[in-house]
């Protein structure tokens, strides 16, 4: 498909009307990873607020999230100034981000949108404190931790409302992991895999791609959870597209202009997928064909898409296990 001259191959819909998104009033959100303006994570929490929500812009500081703030309050003079609140959380220490979701917890009464939005691009093997792959800490372990933490609060807002989702984005990279190489989550030393090397652009992206997959597998578990439960959530993963941010500039050597970025996405245009998971009607109208599902933007399911390993219910199962006993590990050190 085209869309404004932008030729994609991962595109698999017209790009969503954002005027389609209902009233929100009441609801609050939370969108992780919001802080920078030329983001997905900050145009989805301004258009989040600007339909009503009460929306919590989370940042690895305070400055950082209070001036994602103003910049919603100077882009959009109709946003009130009460519905924006900060969280503050850095995705690379796990008790930090623990300690954040709690306070959350303790000031919140309710939680019907949690956008896992914060995430690095592609990096060498480089590993935290506690010798695990910072890929893995803050696009993988630091989503589980924040979630799951909040998820009394989640399903509290589950028994009074019909509709509560949790938005966890992936990337069409979970699916390029080399096929001589068998996935495995059974241990912490499995989150540190080279996948061909520790320098190079291949080896980099491969490991990105080993969030992502995790990120999808834990999108998918959470919903087989919920269900088991009889807990009326939808969880959706998401690839919003190639989008031209901060990120993707960096990683494509700093240039704005290179030829690697011509066909990318504007920065609202990436949010639109993450936008129609969290609000669209039909998603709670048609459940079981969004829950647990992945899309591709603008907002389709796409099974077609779905990679081997990611569709691996005992992979799933194996990544929360042993994502488990990884964070209990570090939360009680």
């Amino acid at each position: 498909m085209a869309l404004k001259g932008v030729e994609r191959d991962d595109l698999r819909g017209e790009l969503w009307d954002l005027s389609l998104i209902p009233n929100l009033e009441g609801k609050v959100a939370l969108v992780t990873g919001a802080n920078v303006t030329t983001g997905i994570g900050w145009n989805t929490a301004s258009q989040l607020a600007l339909k009503g929500a009460k929306v919590y812009i989370g940042a690895r500081s305070e400055d950082k999230a209070q001036g994602a703030v103003d910049a919603i309050l100077k882009a959009y003079p109709s946003v009130q100034k009460e519905k924006l609140g900060i969280f503050v959380a850095d995705f690379g220490d796990l008790k930090n981000v623990k300690a954040a979701a709690e306070r959350f917890i303790a000031s919140e009464t309710r939680l019907d949108i949690l956008v896992n939005n914060a995430g690095l691009l592609a990096r060498p093997l480089d590993k935290d404190a506690n010798g695990i792959s910072v890929s893995i800490v803050t696009n993988h372990l630091a989503v589980f931790v924040l979630t799951t933490t909040l998820l009394p609060l989640i399903k509290k807002t589950a028994a009074i409302s019909a509709d509560v989702r949790i938005v966890t984005l992936s990337s069409t990279t979970h699916k390029i992991i080399p096929e001589a190489f068998t996935v495995r989550f059974d241990s912490k030393e499995s989150f540190n895999v080279e996948l061909g090397g520790t320098d190079g652009l291949y080896p980099n992206l491969f490991r990105y791609g080993l969030s992502k997959l995790a990120n999808l597998l834990f999108a998918k578990e959470i919903q087989r959870r919920f269900d088991a439960e009889g807990v009326n959530v939808v969880s959706i993963a998401l690839h919003p597209g190639g989008v031209k941010t901060p990120g993707s500039i960096n990683f494509v050597g700093g240039d704005a202009n290179s030829p690697l970025l011509a066909n990318s996405l504007t920065p609202l245009q990436g949010a639109v997928t993450s936008l129609f998971a969290a609000t669209a009607p039909e998603v709670q109208k048609e459940k079981s064909k969004y829950a647990g599902a992945y899309l591709m933007p603008f907002g389709v399911p796409s099974p077609e898409d779905v990679g081997q390993n990611a569709n691996d219910p005992a992979l799933a199962k194996e990544l929360w296990a042993t994502t488990e006993k990884v964070v209990a590990e570090i939360l009680n050190k």
